[in-house]
C-alpha cells in the first residue's frame, strides 16, 4: 500500500479502478463522505474493518472493489491495524 495524495484522490482512483483499495486508520467524515459515494456508485464497497457498512461516523475504513474487499479486510484485521 502507498499513499498517493489526498483521500479524495484515493477514493476517486478506487472508484475508477486505478487503485484496488484504500485503507485509512483514522479519517473524518468531511474527508470521506463524498469519496464513499464515488466508490459505492462505481460498484465498490466501503466498510470499517469489522465489515460494518460506512456511515459518517466511521473513522477507520477500507474502500475497495467487490472482489478484493473481504480478503484485504481480513488481512488488515489479522495485522491488528485497528490499534493504530
Amino acid at each position: 500500500m502507498r499513499m498517493l495524495g489526498s483521500a479524495a484522490v484515493m477514493y476517486g482512483w478506487v472508484a475508477c479502478g486505478r487503485l484496488t483499495a484504500y485503507w485509512e486508520p483514522d479519517l473524518h467524515s468531511w474527508d470521506s463522505a463524498a469519496g464513499a459515494i464515488l466508490v459505492t456508485e462505481a460498484g465498490g464497497r466501503i466498510t470499517d474493518l469489522h465489515g460494518n457498512d460506512y456511515t459518517v461516523r466511521t473513522r477507520s475504513l477500507l474502500a475497495s472493489n467487490l472482489w478484493t474487499h473481504e480478503p484485504l479486510r481480513a488481512l488488515l484485521l489479522r495485522a491488528e491495524v485497528h490499534n493504530l
